[in-house]
C-alpha cells in the first residue's frame, strides 16, 4: 500500500478533507474489485478463509473416500481374479475351453467387471468375455494375437490402474504357470463420488459464508457504527475546535482509537492555538517591522539631506532620492559599486572649486591633537546650475550596515558667505571713503587756520558724508529689523496706490543732469490696503534704482496698471522702467538675493539690500515684486499689490 502525504493546511483554509488527508492506493491489479470499506474488506476475507478451509477439507475428504474405495475396488478384484485363476487350473489342465468359458461368463457378471481374459502363458487369448450393454458375452478376437503380459520374473498377481478401470493380472499356476487371468475392474464409480463429495462441500461452504456473513455483520454493527463516527469525528479535527468524541463501550482497539482522537483534537486545537498566538506576534511584528521601515522610508525621503549606506565591504547598498537628485546619478549606477568606483564618478563630476579628494577621506577620525580631515566639498556644475555639496561620513559597527555617507547642499550658505564677503568688502570700502574724507577734513581744520566760508565749506562736505554712513547704515537697520519683525510692526491701512506714488515723485529729486519721471496717466483710484511709509520705502528705493543704474542718461517712465486675477480679485500695479545698463539672465535670476549687487567695479553706490528689502516688503504687505530686463537695454520693475 502506498501512501501519499500532503502539506498540512490552516483549520480556516477552504480546501475540503479530501484534499488534507493522505491518498490511500491499492495495488493496479486488486483495485478493480477489492472493496474499499473495511467491514467489506473482512467479510470478503473471512468467506476466502472459509471457502478455503472447506475446500482444504473437502479435496482432503474427497481423496480420503476414493483411497478407500479404490482400495475397496482393488481388493474385489483381486479376490475375484484369484478365485477364477483357481477355478481355471482344471480348465486349463484338461483343455476343456467351455468350461472355461462358462466359469469366465459366470465369474464376470457383475457391473462392476468390464471385461475378463484367460490366456496362454504365451499370451494367446484362450476366452474373453467383455459386457456389450447390460449383457456379458464372449468376444472372438483373431488367431494368434498375442497381448503383452506382466513382466514379473515369477508368477505373481499384478495390477493396472487406467483412468477408468482398474486392470488386475494374476497367473494360473499349479507347479508351473500354465496361463493367466485378466481382468478389467470399472472404477469410474469413484469420480462420481469425488464429484458428490465436491458438492456437498460447496453447498456446506456457501451456507457456512452466509451464516457467517450474517454473524459478522451483527457482530460489527456496533465496531462499525464506531468506526464511522471516528471517522466523521478524525475529519472535523482539522476545524481544531478541540471537541471531544464519546468513548461507548466496544472493542478496545475502537476505544484505544477514539482515546486516540479526542487526544489528536486537544492537541491540535493547542497547536492552532499556538500558532495563532504565533501569527498574531508575527503579524504584530510585520506591522511593527512595515512602520519602521515606512518611517525610515520617509525619512529617507523627506530628508533635505542625501544619504548613502554602505555594507561591510564598504559597497552601495541604498541612496536616496535626494543623493540621485543632487549628483544627478542613477541607482543602477551606483548600487554594488565600492568606494573606489564611486569615487572615481564624483571626480570625474567635480567642477573647479572642489575640495574633495577620496570617499575615504570622509571616515578619517580625529588625530591627537582632534582635527579632524578637512571638509570634503564637492561643487557640481556651473553658472545658475552650480551647487556646492558638503560630504561627510560615520563608520558603523552593525552587521547590515557598514557606514553611511551624508551629502549636504551648502550652494546657499556658500554663496551667502561669498555675498556676506563682499558686502563687508563693499561696506567697509562704502564707510572708509566717507570716513577718510570726514577724517581728513576734520585734521584740516584742526591743524590749519582756515577763513569763515573754507570752514563752512569744509563742515558741509563732513555733513553730506556723514549722511552717506547714515544711508548705509540706515538699509542695515530696516533689513535686521524686517527679518526680527516680520511685518509685525507694520501699520496697514486702505490707500491710494497711485497717490503714494505720486506723493514719492513730488518729492524725489533727481540727480544733476537728469530729467525728472515720465508718469502715464493715472487710470483712478488705486485703493490698496498696505503700509504707507513701507509702501513708499519701496517706491523710493526702485526709483533711486532707477536713475542709478541708468547713468549714462535717458528716461525713466512709471506707469499704472489695474488687472484681475484669476480669483477675480483686482490687482493694482506700478511700473518704473529705465533704458539703463540691464541686467544679463544670470543676474536676473540672482535679483533681489541679500548683498547681491549688479555692479562689480564700486562705481555706483550701494550696500547690495535695497532691492532685497523691496522685495521683502512687498511680500508681507500681500504683494510681489516683477522684474523684465535686457542686458543694455534697461530694466522695468512692477510692484504689485
Amino acid at each position: 500500500m502506498t501512501v501519499t502525504t500532503r502539506p498540512w493546511h490552516n483549520s480556516t483554509s477552504n480546501a475540503s478533507p479530501s484534499e488534507v488527508l493522505p491518498e490511500v492506493r491499492t495495488p493496479p491489479a486488486l483495485s478493480r474489485w477489492w472493496p474499499q470499506q473495511l467491514h467489506h474488506q473482512l467479510a470478503l476475507m473471512v468467506s476466502l478463509a472459509l471457502v478455503l478451509a472447506l475446500s482444504v477439507l473437502g479435496g482432503y475428504t474427497a481423496r480420503e473416500q476414493a483411497d478407500e474405495a479404490l482400495k475397496s475396488h482393488q481388493s474385489k478384484a483381486s479376490a475375484l481374479a484369484r478365485q477364477v485363476a483357481i477355478s481355471a487350473r482344471n480348465p486349463m489342465l484338461t483343455n476343456s475351453l467351455d468350461q472355461l468359458e462358462e466359469l469366465v461368463l459366470r465369474s464376470a457378471d457383475s457391473p462392476d467387471v468390464q471385461a475378463m481374459q484367460v490366456l496362454m502363458p504365451d499370451g494367446r487369448s484362450l476366452t474373453h468375455a467383455r459386457h456389450q450393454g447390460d449383457q456379458m458375452q464372449v468376444i472372438y478376437g483373431k488367431p494368434g494375437l498375442h497381448l503383452p503380459i506382466p513382466a514379473a520374473a515369477k508368477p505373481q498377481m499384478t495390477q493396472e490402474h487406467n483412468p477408468d478401470r482398474l486392470v488386475v493380472w494374476h497367473p494360473i499356476v499349479t507347479n508351473l504357470l500354465v496361463g493367466w487371468v485378466r481382468l478389467e475392474y470399472d472404477t469410474r464409480e469413484l469420480k462420481s463420488l469425488q464429484w458428490r463429495i465436491w458438492r456437498n462441500t460447496l453447498v456446506v461452504a456457501a451456507l457456512a459464508v452466509s451464516l457467517c456473513g450474517l454473524v459478522l455483520a451483527w457482530m460489527m454493527r456496533k465496531p462499525m457504527q464506531a468506526l464511522h463516527r471516528a471517522q466523521a469525528f478524525a475529519k472535523e479535527i482539522t476545524q481544531a475546535d478541540g471537541r471531544q468524541l464519546p468513548i461507548e463501550p466496544g472493542p478496545i482497539e475502537v476505544m484505544e482509537l477514539t482515546r486516540s482522537l479526542n487526544e489528536a483534537s486537544m492537541l491540535v486545537r493547542q497547536q492552532l492555538l499556538i500558532i495563532e498566538d504565533w501569527l498574531k506576534e508575527h503579524q504584530l511584528h510585520e506591522a511593527r517591522l512595515a512602520e519602521r521601515n515606512a518611517q525610515l522610508s520617509a525619512i529617507f525621503s523627506l530628508s533635505r539631506d542625501g544619504l548613502l549606506t554602505l555594507d561591510q565591504e564598504r559597497r552601495v547598498l541604498f541612496a536616496n532620492q535626494i543623493f540621485l537628485d543632487r549628483t544627478g546619478l542613477k541607482p543602477d549606477e551606483i548600487v554594488g559599486q565600492d568606494l573606489d568606483q564611486l569615487n572615481a564618478k564624483l571626480q570625474a563630476m567635480a567642477q573647479a572649486g572642489s575640495r574633495f579628494q577620496h570617499l575615504r577621506d570622509v571616515f578619517a577620525p580625529a588625530d591627537a591633537d582632534g582635527r579632524t580631515a578637512p571638509e570634503q566639498t564637492l561643487v557640481l556644475g556651473t553658472g545658475l546650475q552650480r551647487s556646492v555639496l558638503q560630504l561627510s561620513g560615520q563608520l558603523s559597527e552593525h552587521d547590515a550596515v557598514g557606514g553611511v555617507i551624508y551629502l549636504n547642499d551648502v550652494t546657499r550658505q556658500h554663496t551667502l558667505d561669498q555675498m556676506k564677503s563682499e558686502f563687508l568688502s563693499m561696506a567697509a570700502h562704502e564707510l572708509r571713503t566717507p570716513m577718510v574724507s570726514i577724517f581728513g577734513f576734520t585734521e584740516l581744520m584742526l591743524k590749519r587756520e582756515m577763513k569763515p566760508e573754507q570752514r563752512q565749506d569744509l563742515l558741509g562736505r563732513i555733513y553730506r558724508h556723514g549722511q552717506s554712513m547714515i544711508a548705509i547704515l540706515n538699509e542695515l537697520l530696516d533689513l535686521a529689523r524686517i527679518e526680527s519683525r516680520r511685518g509685525q510692526d507694520f501699520h496697514f491701512e486702505e490707500v491710494d496706490f497711485a497717490q503714494v506714488v505720486q506723493g514719492v515723485l513730488n518729492d524725489f529729486k533727481p540727480p544733476n543732469g537728469r530729467d525728472v519721471p515720465v508718469v502715464e496717466a493715472i487710470p483712478g483710484l488705486m485703493p490698496v490696503r498696505a503700509d504707507l511709509h513701507k509702501l513708499q520705502q519701496a517706491v523710493l528705493n526702485i526709483l533711486s534704482n532707477a536713475y542709478k543704474y541708468s547713468p549714462d542718461g535717458g528716461n525713466v517712465e512709471v506707469r499704472f496698471h489695474v488687472r484681475t486675477d484669476d480669483a477675480g480679485r483686482t490687482r493694482h500695479g506700478v511700473t518704473i522702467a529705465d533704458h539703463g545698463m540691464g541686467l544679463s539672465p544670470e543676474d536676473l535670476a540672482r535679483l533681489g538675493e541679500r548683498f547681491f549687487r549688479v555692479d562689480k567695479s564700486g562705481n555706483i553706490p550701494g550696500t547690495g539690500l535695497g532691492v532685497s528689502i523691496v522685495k521683502e516688503l512687498m511680500e508681507l504687505m500681500g504683494g510681489r515684486m516683477a522684474v523684465a530686463s535686457t542686458l543694455g537695454e534697461g530694466t522695468q520693475v512692477t510692484l504689485w499689490l
